[in-house]
């Protein structure tokens, strides 16, 4: 049902064939890993589905963090955080006192000018940096208490990152730039390169799969970052700017896949953005200025689902 309702919305906005090809023979990819299996009789699960073992439940497993999944309590929760930088003789401070609770299934957009802190933040909750003074809590464990490896843990188990510039490695061609996160989790190579498939064939790039990032349009390259960022399936997807660089149909095709993610699967999706667009999407905006939350607010999307 998820990847069939996906497969909805594009059909009604893009109508690609060969997209729209790749998307439709996975459609069951989803409903698949919430029944334990792909529903095929052959005895070939794993190749259909190979989502369906231990990825689906790897951050659940993390060593590294415990997922809770207790409603009342923040997934992720920053108290009196201030990150500063030393500029010569002078210090600059980026953020300055944030307080902020996200919960989990929060599909939170981050709002707010260029130099706001909007990726000084972004760092913090990726566990890419850590706070200057104040606590970052992750699953009610402040990171800023962890060792680098066990950050790095949580990075590589928890979190999907998806970056303006895509940050793909350029030497590398579109299925290994999916693996890559895999790798670095020590997944079995042959399982990995199965689900590496897999994630292509839904962002509709089966086809490109030995192709470089020099190869691909923009929107391409954000379709296999946001493979990438699935590969090991994160709870938490984290976003900088993921329209940026796009043309306003493909930034649509990005965010309504996001969306989808968010609705069906329980995703945690943070997006940090100038774009005023993208809080259509939101369940909850964040306004921030000068390194300071201005205002939180609900989204009107939030609004009709209560």
């Amino acid at each position: 049902m998820t990847l069939t309702e996906i497969i909805d919305t594009f059909k009604m906005k893009f109508n690609p064939s060969k997209i729209m090809n790749s998307l439709e023979k996975t459609a069951s990819f989803y409903d698949a890993s919430d029944h334990g299996s792909a529903g095929n009789d052959s005895g070939e699960d794993l190749k259909n589905n190979p989502y369906s073992n231990s990825v689906i439940n790897s951050a659940k497993s993390s060593s590294a963090v415990r997922i809770s999944q207790n409603a009342d309590e923040p997934f992720i929760k920053l108290t009196n955080v201030w990150k500063t930088y030393q500029m010569g003789e002078a210090e600059f401070a980026a953020l300055k006192g944030i307080n902020l609770e996200i919960y989990e299934g929060e599909f939170l957009v981050v709002l707010g000018p260029s130099g706001s802190g909007k990726s000084t933040l972004m760092n913090l909750i990726g566990c890419l940096d850590l706070p200057s003074k104040g606590a970052v809590f992750l699953d009610s464990e402040d990171i800023s208490k962890l060792e680098e490896s066990e950050l790095a843990r949580i990075r590589g188990q928890m979190i999907g990152f998806i970056f303006q510039s895509f940050n793909l490695i350029p030497t590398l061609n579109t299925q290994e730039n999916v693996l890559l996160p895999m790798e670095f989790q020590e997944e079995d190579a042959r399982i990995a390169r199965k689900k590496a498939d897999y994630l292509l064939e839904i962002v509709g790039l089966s086809d490109k799969k030995q192709n470089l990032p020099s190869q691909l349009s923009g929107g391409q390259r954000q379709r296999v970052a946001i493979a990438r960022s699935l590969a090991v399936n994160p709870p938490i997807i984290l976003a900088d700017e993921p329209t940026g660089n796009l043309d306003t149909k493909t930034g649509n095709y990005i965010l309504e896949f996001l969306d989808k993610l968010h609705e069906k699967e329980g995703k945690t999706i943070i997006i940090v953005t100038h774009d005023l667009e993208i809080v259509k999407h939101a369940t909850r905006i964040v306004y921030l200025r000068d390194g300071e939350v201005e205002k939180i607010e609900k989204s009107k999307k939030n609004e009709q689902e209560e």
